[in-house]
């Protein structure tokens, strides 16, 4: 498998860069261990301003660490694509794309569970060891229903309450009732099954 690995960095020139004539990216990343990647990247080239043409170069100090859970015996790191852009007079931004080839899973060896116990053991267990599991359970489960009741035209707080035989405290527990007006829902706690 591969990888990519995005790489951001703005440059910061002493004065304008003027025009880029010339621009490359030199690279010695290598593994330093079988986890860490580490080098520069440099990039160089050349810059026109005014009439006046110079040569510059940056290194960029980069490290890498690479996940554990990758086999990295074979892999090896490279530049994929490079491009630059100018942010101000000042700011050269390069954006650099390594990759990371020939990137393995690590195989992970599963250990079997084994029991070690002996069967004359088993035995010796006393049956107040034993839990049941369902001793906790409770026989019946108590649970409620609740409607949802749309107001209408004409309906008062007096008439929802007498209609679901509920008290004002038991419909205010669920609902806003100080503004009850056609259209809004009223959530109306029930006993029936």
């Amino acid at each position: 498998m591969n990888k990519i690995i995005p790489f951001n960095k703005e440059i910061k020139f002493d004065d304008a860069i003027g025009e880029i004539t010339s621009i490359a990216l030199d690279d010695n990343l290598k593994f330093i261990d079988s986890y860490t990647i580490s080098g520069e990247l440099t990039v160089k080239g050349s810059r026109k301003l005014g009439d006046i043409e110079e040569d510059f170069s940056y290194p960029l100090p980069t490290t890498i660490t690479v996940d554990n859970k990758y086999d990295t015996s074979k892999a090896s790191i490279s530049v994929d694509d490079f491009y630059y852009e100018i942010i101000n007079d000042d700011i050269l931004k390069v954006k650099i794309d390594l990759i990371l080839d020939n990137l393995f899973f690590k195989e992970e060896k599963i250990k079997p569970i084994v029991e070690n116990v002996k069967v004359d053991e088993r035995e010796n267990i006393e049956k107040e060891e034993v839990v049941d599991l369902f001793n906790e359970i409770p026989e019946e489960k108590e649970y409620s229903i609740y409607r949802v009741y749309i107001v209408c035209e004409g309906d008062t707080l007096s008439k929802i309450l007498e209609k679901y035989n509920i008290t004002s405290e038991e419909l205010s527990h669920y609902n806003d009732i100080s503004d009850i007006k056609p259209g809004i829902k009223l959530i109306i706690p029930s006993t029936d099954e």
